[in-house]
């Protein structure tokens, strides 16, 4: 399962991860039992609670285009990690979009 990234300050899911998002949707149909969390990630700007509060924004919004595909809701759990757990620690554009995602965890089978 692909992680999904988003833009700076925003919780909406870009038209470039929905196709990723329609495979893990198929995936999660055809293998009925998994469950998954999905982890909201930031990257360093801004403060704690601000970042944990989008976090949980970003994860909630691959959680409802996920149920739009047709994923019972019960299967996907959501959390967000805030700027705590990043992908990339370099202070650059680059490795700031790295970390601007929502992450899939397998959580169960």
């Amino acid at each position: 399962m692909d992680d999904v990234f988003f833009d700076l300050d925003k919780s909406e899911v870009r038209e470039d991860a929905k196709s990723a998002l329609q495979k893990d949707a198929d995936w999660m149909k055809k293998w009925g039992s998994v469950q998954v969390t999905l982890e909201g990630h930031c990257d360093s700007r801004g403060s704690a609670e601000y970042n944990l509060g989008l976090g949980s924004r970003r994860a909630t919004a691959v959680k409802t285009y996920l149920v739009s595909l047709g994923v019972p809701a019960g299967r996907v759990t959501v959390v967000s990690k805030g700027k705590e757990q990043p992908f990339c620690s370099d202070a650059n554009e680059g490795c700031w979009q790295q970390n601007r995602r929502g992450h899939f965890v397998i959580t169960g089978k």
